[in-house]
């Protein structure tokens, strides 16, 4: 077993989270003054959004040098001294890779588009013009098509799957993966414990020659020809074999935002050198309201089913049984805060350690995004022109178009649009809420939630997540077997078993009192919320959960 089998993992936005220096940016000096506070939670693993150099149109996820701090977020003294105290307390650190694309401002890119004889050339990926036009109709994720023309030759174009500003890597250049696992390399050797691989399912791109059949669009957004191409695990081996023949125990949890549970498999495959974990992005139960069609689908009002949340972690859980841990979320820096976007009694914070319960005791990874274990809501923005992310932008450009009133879209945007969940994280109860004492890079409408009185309350969420935590280290908890149960539909409860012992989960997910009768055993209770246990019944109040253990 490797230290990651057991990795509960606490994500940090830099940006947001702590300004020591005053500029109303979050930097590492503010990571490293809350090592502590992380630590005593109960976590033993940060994950960092990019810290490298960067022109920052996409936050740092745009790399111009992969072999320096971001002069906004510190240097190499604060990485090293931030390496040096989180590796003293036991914590593990992972920073975010980008590894599908550079910034148009790496010297690679800037080399290739002003050298004619560069070498870097077939680092990135070029077609000449077709008919005067786009080598082909495909679509980028940030609007708009793949292909921008190449500023020094107007009969080329150059291929970037997200902004124009952010061309895409050659994968089928040996050199290109080498250059990558260098990358690696040198961080690891800085004391890095592994890497997020942001946006590796992209890595491998289909025949450049073939338009898309989806009608109705000039560029359509078509990752047939872009994402999980069987390319894409051929790409990853030679990188992962390198990395960990480096250091066996780095940790490569990669970001697999479309993949399904088969596709995880397969990414996962302890013997063919893939990636430890992966995790996607539609394994929140998640049910859209698509009644309205003008409405893009990223941005429909959305709640959620127990139903669906059962069904996918009971393909998820079977599937990955054999083969690698499940990640365990409820959100990151690229949706709305949990809070916001499912329409829960947001007020009840019964419902929030009934999720947090329900979640993170399953089989698999916790990962936790900054601010939840207080229950923090996203950025409240007072007029749709304070969004400035291009999706938020295309959207109001649509909406506007088709007549919506801005007062609709905002409620949209508020509820979904990603900048609103990498607001400053609220320490206190200050102007700035503790992150700065000059207004945040990322600023709106808050709540008075904090961690200074979440951590003075001893029946509080904060105090909740630390005691979860704690159970998560349970034997049984965090080796078991899964069994998901079938229930009343409105009950989510799951044995996880050992040779030696076994829990159960229970959680009622509604607004009425539920009776549960467990199975035969001596249980006691380990973490109850609103929970009653008279032989070997449950009665659980209205979004009550519990865990129990028996030997």
């Amino acid at each position: 077993m490797n230290w990651y089998d057991k990795a509960i993992v606490y994500q940090i936005y830099p940006k947001s989270f702590q300004d020591t220096n005053d500029d109303g940016i979050g930097d590492i000096q503010g990571v490293i003054s809350h090592l502590d506070y992380i630590k005593n939670l109960g976590f033993n693993t940060i994950w960092l959004n990019p810290i490298f150099v960067s022109p920052q149109i996409d936050n740092g996820y745009d790399v111009s040098n992969y072999f320096a701090i971001d002069p906004i977020l510190g240097d190499m003294d604060d990485f090293t001294e931030m390496m040096k105290k989180a590796h003293h307390l036991g914590l593990h650190i992972i920073l975010d890779l980008p590894i599908n694309h550079t910034s148009d401002q790496h010297p690679w890119f800037k080399d290739a588009i002003n050298n004619p004889n560069s070498i870097f050339k077939d680092y990135y990926i070029w077609h000449k013009q077709v008919d005067r036009h786009e080598p082909n109709n495909w679509g980028s994720f940030f609007g708009g098509s793949v292909w921008e023309k190449n500023p020094n030759d107007p009969d080329e174009y150059y291929f970037h799957l997200f902004d124009k500003k952010m061309p895409d890597l050659n994968w089928k250049n040996p050199e290109v993966r080498k250059s990558i696992a260098d990358i690696a390399k040198f961080w690891i050797e800085k004391g890095v414990d592994g890497f997020r691989l942001d946006a590796f399912i992209h890595i491998a791109k289909a025949n450049l020659e073939q338009n898309s059949l989806i009608q109705g669009e000039q560029f359509p957004a078509d990752d047939t020809f872009y994402a999980k191409l069987p390319k894409v695990k051929d790409y990853l081996a030679t990188f992962v074999r390198e990395i960990k023949d480096f250091k066996s125990d780095t940790f490569l949890f990669g970001e697999a935002s479309s993949a399904n549970a088969l596709n995880a498999a397969e990414y996962t495959r302890p013997d063919e050198d893939g990636c430890d974990v992966v995790v996607n992005s539609g394994n929140y139960g998640e049910v859209y309201d698509d009644s309205n069609p003008d409405v893009p689908g990223f941005f429909q009002t959305r709640r959620l089913s127990l139903d669906r949340l059962k069904k996918t972690y009971v393909t998820w859980e079977s599937v990955l049984a054999d083969i690698s841990l499940p990640t365990l979320t409820w959100g990151n820096h690229d949706i709305s805060r949990l809070r916001d976007r499912l329409n829960l009694p947001v007020d009840n914070e019964d419902v929030s350690k009934l999720l947090a319960t329900l979640m993170y005791l399953q089989r698999g990874m916790p990962i936790i995004y900054y601010g939840e274990e207080i229950g923090m809501h996203g950025l409240k923005y007072q007029q749709v022109s304070d969004f400035d992310d291009q999706r938020a932008v295309d959207l109001i450009k649509t909406l506007r178009e088709k007549s919506f009133a801005d007062e609709e879209i905002l409620k949209l945007l508020n509820n979904q649009d990603e900048m609103t969940a990498r607001g400053p994280m609220q320490w206190d109860d200050s102007q700035y809420r503790g992150f700065s004492t000059k207004e945040p890079w990322n600023w709106g409408q808050t709540d008075a939630t904090n961690v200074s009185a979440e951590l003075e309350d001893s029946k509080s969420l904060a105090a909740f997540y630390k005691s979860l935590l704690s159970v998560k280290k349970h034997n049984c908890f965090t080796n078991g077997d899964y069994q998901l149960l079938i229930t009343d539909p409105e009950i989510y409860a799951y044995l996880r078993q050992t040779r030696d012992n076994k829990g159960i989960v229970v959680t009622n997910f509604s607004n009425k009192v539920k009776k549960f009768t467990l199975p035969e055993a001596k249980w006691k209770k380990v973490l109850t919320n609103e929970v009653k246990l008279t032989n070997n019944e449950l009665t659980l109040d209205p979004w009550g959960s519990c865990a129990l253990e028996s030997k």
